[in-house]
Formats: C-alpha cells, sequence, structure tokens
C-alpha cells in the first residue's frame, strides 16, 4: 500500500459560512487511507469548529499578531494594519500610506491596491514550518496568497468560491499567483469559463469541482431541532440564508418586502446570518424606515439552519453577485420554491428555470418572482415535484481531487 500524502488545507476560522460548509461536506467524503490532514486555521474559533472530522489535526497559524489580517475590510483596515504592523514598528506607516493615498485618489481601483498592500504585508509573517505533498488554500485568494508565499508543498491548489469579474480584480496581481498555483479549482463551470477568457495561458490549471453535498446529512439536521419561534403565525415565511453584507442584496430584499407589505399580503422575511455590527445596523434601519420591520426578521447566526429550510415556504436569495451558494443547493435538497436573482451561477444551479424563479438584480424583479410563487399554488408544487425528482447528491466531486493530487 502506498504511504500516506501529507496534505495541508489553509483556512480562516470556521464561522457558519458557505465556505466553511463546503470545507465540512470536503472533509467528510475525504479518504483517510490516502492522507494524513492538517488543517492550518487563523484562530481555533467558529460556531462549526467542533464539526471538524476527527481525522483532522488542526494546527493555528504561528504568527498569531497577524491572524486579523485575514479578517481584514473595509471598515476595518486602519485599525488593524495600526495594531498588526505600525503599533510596534511606526517607521511601516512611510512605506503603508502611499496605499492609503492611492485608494483616495482612486477609489474605483480601491479592491486592487488593497490587495497589493495585503501581499506587501505578508512578507512579514513567517514561514510555515514543516513541507507537505499537497496544500490546498480551500478559503479564497488570502489564504492562496499565504500558499503559495509562505508554505512549502510539491503541490500547490487554490479554491475559488466566488464570482471572478465582481468585484473587478486585479489581473496581474492574481496572474502571478494562479500560475504558481498547480490547479485553481472553482466551483461553478461559469466561474471556470471566466477564468479561462481572463488566463487563456493558464486554461490547463483551472478545473470546477462543485461543491459536495450530502442531502442525508441535511435532512438528518433537518429533523434535529425546533425552528421558527412564531409558530402561530399562519401567513407564508420567505426565507434567506446569508451573511449580511451588501452583497447579498438583503437591501433588495427589505425593498421587495415593502411591496408586499403595500399589498396586505401575509408574509414575514427571515434572515439567518451574522455580519459586521455596522451592516446589521444598516440593515435594521432600513426595514424600520421601509416600515417592514414586524415582517423583517434577522435570526442571528444558526450553527443548525436547516429546521428553518424544513419549514419556510420559500427560499430566497437577492444576492448581487455570488460564486455559487451552498444555500440554493441545500434549499433544491429540501424541495423548497426558489427565487435567486441573476448573479453568474444562477442559471447553472437552477437549470435555466426549470428549479425555480430566476430574477434581475433588482428589488421589483424580486417581489415580481416572490408574488409569482405566492400567487400560484401550482406552480409551486411543479417546483417542488421536480426538485424531488432529482438527485443532488454528488461525492464522487471528490475524486477529482484525488486526481489533481496525485
Amino acid at each position: 500500500m502506498s504511504p500516506k500524502k501529507k496534505l495541508l488545507i489553509i483556512g480562516i476560522i470556521m464561522n457558519c459560512g458557505g465556505t466553511e460548509k463546503s470545507f465540512l461536506s470536503f472533509a467528510n467524503c475525504l479518504d483517510y487511507t490516502r492522507y494524513d490532514v492538517d488543517l492550518l486555521l487563523v484562530k481555533r474559533t467558529g460556531e462549526l469548529y467542533g464539526s471538524i472530522p476527527k481525522e483532522i489535526n488542526v494546527i493555528e497559524m504561528p504568527d498569531s499578531q497577524y491572524a486579523d489580517m485575514f479578517m481584514l475590510s473595509g471598515k476595518n483596515a486602519v485599525k488593524t494594519i495600526w495594531n498588526c504592523f505600525c503599533k510596534k514598528n511606526p517607521l511601516m506607516l512611510f512605506g503603508i500610506l502611499p496605499y492609503f493615498v492611492n485608494i483616495i485618489f482612486n477609489p474605483k481601483k480601491r479592491s486592487d491596491i488593497a490587495n497589493r498592500l495585503w501581499c506587501r504585508l505578508l512578507q512579514k509573517f513567517s514561514v510555515l514550518e514543516g513541507e507537505y505533498d499537497i496544500a490546498a488554500a480551500y478559503w479564497g485568494d488570502r489564504t492562496m496568497f499565504y500558499m503559495v508565499d509562505k508554505v512549502k508543498a510539491k503541490k500547490k491548489i487554490a479554491w475559488l468560491h466566488f464570482e471572478y469579474g465582481n468585484p473587478p480584480r486585479d489581473d496581474m496581481l492574481y496572474h502571478n499567483y494562479f500560475k504558481q498555483c498547480d490547479n485553481v479549482v472553482t466551483v461553478s463551470e461559469k466561474i471556470n469559463e471566466t477564468l479561462v477568457s481572463k488566463f487563456p495561458d493558464l486554461s490547463d490549471r483551472f478545473i470546477t469541482i462543485q461543491n459536495i453535498n450530502n442531502p442525508k446529512h441535511i435532512w438528518n439536521m433537518a429533523l434535529q431541532d425546533e425552528s421558527f419561534p412564531d409558530q402561530w403565525f399562519t401567513g407564508k415565511r420567505l426565507l434567506t440564508i446569508a451573511r449580511i453584507s451588501k452583497q447579498k442584496g438583503l437591501d433588495l430584499a427589505v425593498e421587495a418586502l415593502k411591496v408586499l407589505c403595500k399589498e396586505e399580503i401575509n408574509v414575514r422575511w427571515y434572515i439567518i446570518g451574522g455580519g459586521d455590527k455596522e451592516d446589521i445596523d444598516y440593515i435594521k434601519a432600513k426595514a424600520v424606515e421601509e416600515e417592514v420591520a414586524h415582517m423583517f426578521i434577522l435570526l442571528g447566526t444558526k450553527q443548525n439552519p436547516y429546521p428553518f429550510m424544513r419549514d419556510c415556504d420559500i427560499y430566497v436569495q437577492p444576492s448581487r453577485y455570488e460564486g455559487k451558494p451552498i444555500t440554493v443547493e441545500e434549499a433544491k435538497i429540501m424541495y423548497k420554491p426558489i427565487v435567486a436573482t441573476d448573479y453568474l451561477s444562477a442559471s447553472e444551479q437552477l437549470d435555466f428555470g426549470e428549479l425555480g424563479i430566476i430574477t434581475d438584480i433588482d428589488s421589483k424583479a424580486i417581489y415580481g418572482g416572490i408574488r409569482q410563487l405566492l400567487d400560484d399554488d401550482t406552480l409551486r408544487d411543479r417546483f417542488t415535484m421536480r426538485l424531488s425528482e432529482r438527485d443532488f447528491g454528488n461525492a464522487e466531486e471528490i475524486e477529482k481531487f484525488y486526481k489533481i493530487s496525485e
């Protein structure tokens, strides 16, 4: 029997997010007779930390003082960079300041400049000790940057869970990192096509490995806990599971709900997911402003959201852009009528409208899709029947990983 290969998976933290759930599905299908697996986390924390398979050895990134850099955002950038770098070495300000000035004068290139600054600061991190047969940067671009620059491995594989072109990215920077990876995994054929068109010279490195779905596990989880606290409510329940952020389009959801409210439609729209305090405060204020706060209910993060999906009437994904949201796959597994905006992989996920309604990315269109399902019991039943006839289990996707890891 061949000796086990040493596999390093690079993550960030184990929050209740799509990437984390995708990783757990991947990890639960992995053949541990083939691999000795280390999971490198920036911090040993998150609601799903306890769900990591026992076969995986969890290690923490050695540069704990830089951990917050992996959670860097426009809202916390100044404070985080100051605490991680400049507080101990104020002279670093002279190297960092030009990037912030550039962002002020070139706001449209904010993301590009920020990524270049991130990669520059990454050079201060220590190289990870040891060498692996395979390293897999599963949590997206920042883990890819870290893997390429700071990890020693015979083979390097990067996962992209997002739509590459939205928001726009620095092609030169990404090309430099992609070419240092043996493979770049996308979770959608559409994302793969985008990358091939952007980087034709690297096309042989791009491969699609779908997020692995486990219908039996999802249904088992759905039957374990109670769901909505207002069991007395007799109207229709809309559900969205998403991080509260502009990307996920919850402001569009509030605007669509306002129209439903004006038309005296008896619905409630429930949101499961966390987010930055500023984003949560904004969406709460908008719900109050639009006079729908009594119908727009934030339930916070739930370690087991499946009972809520089980009991909702319609699942709605109002995102402005997405890679391939795992929540839509889960709604399909649970046979829920779905309304999704036309993000890059929506047609791929919903079979060009055969498995759900795809709308334009605006509040009027989202309202129209919801209203169509609310008004037409037959249409809802038709989607449910079509979904129940499909098999959404795809554990065989793991074979693609075995092939590229050889």
